[in-house]
């Protein structure tokens, strides 16, 4: 699963339990994550993608600071606009690279998953 941030928070307590229970809990990410962190109590794979943390965060925080700002309804919508396709473009480079990512692509087909 590659999510990071609110659905990230909200399904980790889930992906505890079902570790508690027995199962084998597998967590994929792009290396740029936010709030995955490393962690024993899952089998986590990592890929890599063209673009930094500090890219991500900075787009991310400049995405908050246009919705609180001042401005014609206009003027902010297509603020958001271009903000919403910076992240867009975050997510598609990310699914590209896992995509490509003949190394982790051999790995799942290995481990059967």
């Amino acid at each position: 699963m590659d999510v990071d941030g609110s659905p990230w928070l909200s399904v980790q307590e889930v992906l505890e339990r079902l570790k508690e229970k027995g199962h084998e809990v597998f967590i994929l990410i792009s290396e740029v994550s936010v709030h995955v962190k490393p962690s024993n109590n899952f089998v986590m794979k990592m890929y890599p993608v063209p673009y930094t943390k500090e890219e991500f965060e900075k787009d991310f925080k400049a995405y908050f600071d246009a919705v609180f700002e001042e401005g014609s309804f206009i003027e902010r919508f297509f603020k958001l606009l271009e903000h919403t396709k910076r992240f867009t473009n975050f997510g598609v480079s990310s699914c590209e690279q896992l995509l490509k990512n003949k190394e982790l692509i051999r790995y799942l087909e290995e481990s059967k998953f």
